[in-house]
């Protein structure tokens, strides 16, 4: 009989294996439309390789120390080790977490109409996204310290002094619950913020794709199905990425919220909520390969004309 952890170690191997397959043909594609098509290249191909970069590391941070203690490599990292890869774990999650926020609201600045209250800072955006970047690079690398403070190496000891469990690291209980609150206030602060950045901009640019797919909607009369309308597609793609993100965030988070409050200490969920928790990592660069329209431009010649009505289109979903 096929025990859990193999059934645990194949499942984040074949997720580690899949997210890095996606998001090298991400970084290769933005490489390749930089140096070789600059004409291709658009604002926002920065952030989304930031994304990709973010998505790998959190991967790899957690995917390879759990494939490693599934299949039997047991106590291979201290309390230095621990500290170094959760650090490195947390703020790459985090980063994951403010890239696709940022990524969303810059999209709905860029596709907002030129009439728009937002037309003033659209030509001004691609600007400020390396000053966002840093903003969040050291937000984040301040918010998660307490994880160097109070993670440990698995040990034979009485857990009951600990927080949090899972296979290869254990999370100390604070000794000032001030510290505790000011980190929970912290973690719940940013994931507010950029939670609900992330839903403004994502129901602003539905509204503004559904607006637009209703003012063009005549040109398609004779369409067998609304199905097939590119702006159609693109709606689709933009809450489908949006949904998972969530979806699969909520789910770690929850899962994390009942390993930490709850008596007894089952390291079985935390695993199965840190295996939802790189579902998004894994996933979100296939959704992005299939919705980029450049993919296929690269196989045709250069300069070919499109049809005047898919223009705007194609600037949303490379935007």
């Amino acid at each position: 009989m096929i025990s859990s952890e193999l059934i645990f170690g194949l499942a984040f191997f074949f997720q580690c294996v899949i997210g890095a397959v996606g998001n090298s043909l991400l970084l290769i594609l933005y490489g390749y439309i930089a140096f070789k098509k600059p004409q291709e290249k658009k604002p926002m191909d920065l952030i989304l390789a930031h994304l990709t970069l973010a998505n790998m590391a959190t991967l790899f941070t957690r995917g390879i120390p759990e494939i490693m203690y599934c299949f039997g490599m047991r106590s291979i990292l201290n309390d230095l080790g621990c500290q170094l890869v959760m650090y490195i774990y947390r703020i790459f999650r985090g980063l994951s977490v403010c890239t696709t926020s940022l990524l969303s609201m810059f999209q709905a600045i860029i596709i907002s109409p030129n009439n728009s209250v937002w037309a003033r800072i659209k030509v001004k955006t691609p600007k400020y996204i390396l000053h966002c970047f840093l903003c969040v690079w050291v937000a984040n690398a301040l918010i998660y310290i307490r994880v160097i403070e109070g993670t440990e190496a698995i040990k034979n000891d009485n857990i009951s002094r600990y927080n949090y469990i899972a296979h290869f690291y254990m999370v100390r209980a604070p000794k000032e619950n001030k510290s505790a609150v000011a980190f929970f206030f912290a973690l719940t602060l940013h994931d507010f913020i950029f939670h609900l950045l992330m839903a403004l901009s994502s129901t602003h640019m539905v509204l503004l794709l559904y607006r637009h797919s209703k003012q063009v909607q005549h040109i398609y009369s004779n369409s067998n199905s609304s199905r097939s309308f590119p702006e159609i597609k693109a709606t689709q793609t933009i809450l489908l990425l949006v949904s998972c993100f969530v979806l699969f965030y909520w789910i770690n988070n929850c899962c994390t919220l009942y390993v930490s409050f709850h008596f007894e200490k089952k390291v079985e969920v935390e695993t199965i909520g840190a295996f939802f928790g790189g579902c998004y990592p894994a996933l979100s660069p296939l959704l992005l390969i299939g919705s980029d329209s450049r993919i296929g431009k690269l196989h045709f010649i250069p300069g070919k004309e499109k049809r005047h009505h898919k223009d705007f289109v194609n600037g949303l979903v490379n935007y």
